[in-house]
């Protein structure tokens, strides 16, 4: 799979639970009434079994009796769950994709940029600054013909161990496989403000945070409730971790075009090269 097969199939769970949650969202569950009892009819139900109906605006549901789900399940603040879980998955697809993407392509910087493919942005020099080589390791890197798969998979499994799961996770992956301020590109290659894709990538993280390892409650609040959270507001979060992704793969793409027409041209030059 592409890296972008890997998010677009890690990102179905996001949009798929978002879908789930308008189907299910409702202002109370129909027990009686002309509906209950035309379906009733319609279903051959027994007389005392119970029959729960969700309806709204594109969706007509019913809930039997041998379905064993409480009608409190369905509640508005027992529904916002799909939402926090949704925020979840789409912030997992984003990151899992940022590793992939590296893993797949890292190997052809090496190979164009040779000792120069290492960025010296302070941030990115920051991020690696646990990675070492033992002494047989630094031995490998004087082994021409083993070096850049010796480095990728020095730089790839550091990556996998850390967290690219941040709005300096994309800028890191993005300059290190060539694309001049990522977020900038970025920004404009959608059309959008750099602070807007931020942002909303930002404060989508830090809710996945909060609800991965707070179970999305104020622990300092006396009661301890757990944090509202909005349709619209998940949406909209999602959708820009999509636009985000998507848009930047295709920066990347472009730009491993260019690295692999460079390493033909130079393969034409020298073919021992």
């Amino acid at each position: 799979m592409t890296p972008k097969q890997v998010f677009e199939d890690s990102f179905r769970m996001a949009e798929l639970l978002i879908h789930v949650y308008r189907l299910l969202d409702n202002d109370g569950l129909q027990t009686e009434g002309n509906m209950v009892t035309a379906l009733r009819g319609l279903l051959e139900c027994e007389k005392d079994e119970q029959v729960q109906l969700i309806v709204n605006a594109i969706f007509l549901g019913c809930i039997r009796e041998t379905a064993n789900i409480p009608g409190a399940q369905l509640k508005p603040q027992s529904l916002q769950n799909l939402l926090r879980q949704a925020v979840v998955s789409g912030c997992t697809a984003y990151e899992t994709y940022l590793s992939t993407l590296l893993a797949e392509h890292i190997l052809t910087v090496i190979e164009v940029r040779q000792q120069d493919f290492f960025p010296t942005d302070s941030d990115v020099v920051k991020y690696f600054d646990g990675l070492s080589l033992g002494i047989n390791e630094a031995f490998r890197l004087l082994n021409q013909d083993d070096r850049a798969v010796f480095l990728r998979s020095k730089i790839v499994t550091f990556v996998q161990k850390k967290n690219l799961g941040s709005v300096a996770g994309l800028k890191t992956v993005g300059l290190l496989l060539g694309v001049n301020e990522p977020w900038n590109s970025l920004a404009v290659h959608l059309h959008k403000e750099r602070k807007d894709l931020t942002k909303t990538v930002s404060d989508a993280i830090e809710r996945r945070n909060a609800i991965v390892h707070k179970a999305d409650r104020n622990l300092e609040a006396d009661n301890l409730e757990k944090q509202p959270i909005a349709f619209a507001w998940t949406q909209q979060a999602v959708d820009t971790i999509k636009h985000v992704c998507l848009g930047f793969d295709e920066l990347v793409t472009a730009r491993m075009a260019q690295y692999r027409a460079e390493l033909a041209a130079r393969q034409q030059e020298n073919p021992h090269v």
